[in-house]
C-alpha cells in the first residue's frame, strides 16, 4: 500500500510543481509541550532572501543567549554551508553569519555540549565521512577534531549519550539503495573520541519501506525518550515521525511510533523535515510554497 501511495504522491507532486515554487524556511518558539499540535501553530518564522534555502535547523543555550545553527544555500554558493543566528523572545532574530564554508556539501549541523565544550557533528556524506568539529569560539569558530568514521556514505548522523555509552545514529547508503532512509543503523563507543566505533549487532536496527532517517536530537518529552525521524512517503522532507525509544543498550534497540508532525500548522506550508526540543524550546524547519 505504501509503495502505491508514494508513487500517487509523487505524480500529485509533479503537478503542484507546475504551479508552485517552494522553500526551506525555520520555525521556532517556545512551549511546555511540543506534542501539543497547538502549540506548534503560532511559532515566529525566519525565510531566507529571496527564497533560498535555511533548513536542517539546530539549538543551543549559551549564557542564556540562544543560537540557531542551520544549513544555508543560496545563488552564491550552491554547495550548502553551515550558518548561525541568534534569535530572541519576541521573535527577533540577527542576521546569519556563516560558520563553515567547504568545498563539499555540508547540512544537518547536529551541534551538542559535552564536558563543557560544545561539538558539532555536520552531515559530510559528501566527503564520505562523519566528522567530529569544536567550537574554539562559540558560536563562530570551528575546527575539526577528527574524523569519527571514514569511507562511510552517512546522512544526518546523530549523537545521543545514554548510560556510559556514546551511540551515533544514522542513515547509511548501500549500494543497492538509491536513497537515504530505509534503513536506521547504530555505531557505539564509551568514548566519544575513538576512532574504532562498533556496529551494534541489530543493524540495521531499523529497516524497511517506511523512513527511519535521522531528523534531529534525541529528546525527553513528558518522560518519555523521542527520537524524531523523517518520512518522505508524499515528497522529500514530506513529514516528520516522533518515536519513543524503548531499549537502548550496546546490544538491544527498538523504538516505536508516537505521532506524525505533517505541516498542518499552515496551508502554504508542505513539509517539514528537522525537529528539535530542548527545555521549552523548539526548533523546526518546513517547506512553504507559493503560486508561480
Amino acid at each position: 500500500m505504501r509503495t502505491i501511495l508514494k508513487k500517487w504522491y509523487k505524480f500529485k507532486q509533479d503537478q503542484r510543481e507546475k504551479k508552485f515554487d517552494s522553500h526551506w524556511y525555520i520555525r521556532f518558539g517556545w512551549t511546555d509541550n511540543p506534542l501539543k499540535d497547538q502549540q506548534l501553530h503560532n511559532f515566529f518564522e525566519i525565510h531566507s532572501p529571496q527564497k533560498f534555502t535555511f533548513a536542517d535547523c539546530f539549538y543551543a543555550e549559551e549564557n542564556g543567549r540562544h543560537f540557531i545553527f542551520f544549513e544555508e544555500v543560496d545563488d552564491q554558493h550552491p554547495v550548502g554551508f553551515l550558518s548561525v543566528l541568534e534569535v530572541f523572545k519576541d521573535g527577533r532574530y540577527t542576521e546569519p553569519k556563516p560558520i563553515l564554508q567547504l568545498d563539499y556539501h555540508l547540512s544537518y549541523p547536529c551541534v551538542f555540549k559535552h564536558d563543557n565544550k560544545w561539538y558539532m557533528i555536520p552531515e559530510t556524506v559528501a566527503n564520505k565521512t562523519i566528522e567530529l568539529w569544536e567550537a574554539t569560539d562559540f558560536p563562530f569558530q570551528w575546527k575539526l577534531n577528527r574524523i569519527l568514521i571514514d569511507n562511510i556514505q552517512a546522512a544526518d548522523t546523530t549523537p545521543y549519550f545514554h548510560e556510559g555509552h556514546w551511540y551515533l545514529f544514522t542513515s547509511l547508503k548501500h549500494k543497492n539503495c538509491k536513497k537515504f532512509g530505509n534503513e536506521l543503523h547504530i555505531f557505539y563507543s564509551q568514548d566519544l573520541f575513538s576512532s574504532s566505533w562498533q556496529k551494534h549487532p541489530q543493524n540495521p536496527v531499523k529497516k524497511g519501506i517506511l523512513q527511519y532517517r535521522p531528523a534531529g536530537h534525541l529528546c525527553q518529552i513528558e518522560g518519555l525518550l523521542i527520537r524524531p525521524s523523517q518520512d518522505s512517503l508524499k515528497r522529500y522532507g514530506g513529514s516528520l515521525d516522533l518515536n519513543i525509544v524503548t531499549k537502548l543498550s550496546p546490544t538491544q534497540y527498538a523504538e516505536h511510533f508516537l505521532k506524525k508532525l505533517d505541516s498542518e500548522w499552515n496551508p502554504e506550508d508542505n513539509g517539514c523535515h528537522t525537529f528539535n526540543f530542548h527545555d521549552d524550546f523548539v526548533v523546526m524547519d518546513a517547506i512553504r510554497e507559493t503560486a508561480k
